[in-house]
């Protein structure tokens, strides 16, 4: 049985320097610890999530993540580690440990969804549909769809970052 279970962000959601990490825990003074990891395991920021529930207890939380202002990431495929303290230090990162994978833009506004038609490319895509936003952009934000930047298909949907 798990006492920490993350509904938000998703497997692959897109997320900007600021976002809310949501779900359910009961934690060691009901508290619950975050951390967002590059693929090399740096560390780009971390902290904890207060109000969760305790003593057994499971209660919703809501925590508002901000990265620090040097934390500077373009369509960055990062690890979010939600977990519960391990004060013994025998099991690291810590008790019902939750990973998800997240793509990073730290100057993300939000994003547009665009159905691919016959003829799209990620450069007119980006051009006709993004803010600021590169070919290379639309593909790191649908990398779990789009394998090959040069191969889109009609009736894909696609997130479109807005930068």
């Amino acid at each position: 049985m798990r006492l920490i279970e993350v509904r938000q962000p998703r497997e692959h959601d897109l997320v900007g320097r600021s976002f809310t990490v949501a779900g359910f825990a009961s934690g060691f003074e009901a508290t619950v610890l975050w951390r967002l990891t590059e693929t090399d395991g740096d560390v780009l920021g971390q902290g904890q999530i207060h109000g969760a529930g305790s003593m057994g207890v499971v209660r919703d939380f809501g925590h508002q993540v901000s990265l620090p202002a040097g934390v500077d990431a373009r369509g960055a495929h990062v690890l979010l580690e939600v977990f519960g303290d391990d004060a013994s230090g025998e099991n690291p990162p810590g008790t019902d440990l939750n990973q998800v994978r997240v793509t990073l833009f730290t100057g993300l506004s939000g994003f547009r969804l665009h159905e691919v038609v016959r003829g799209d490319t990620l450069s007119a895509i980006a051009r006709d549909h993004g803010q600021g936003t590169t070919a290379g952009d639309v593909f790191e934000a649908n990398r779990d769809t789009v394998m090959d930047p040069d191969r889109i298909f009609p009736g894909q949907v696609l997130r479109v970052p807005l930068l």
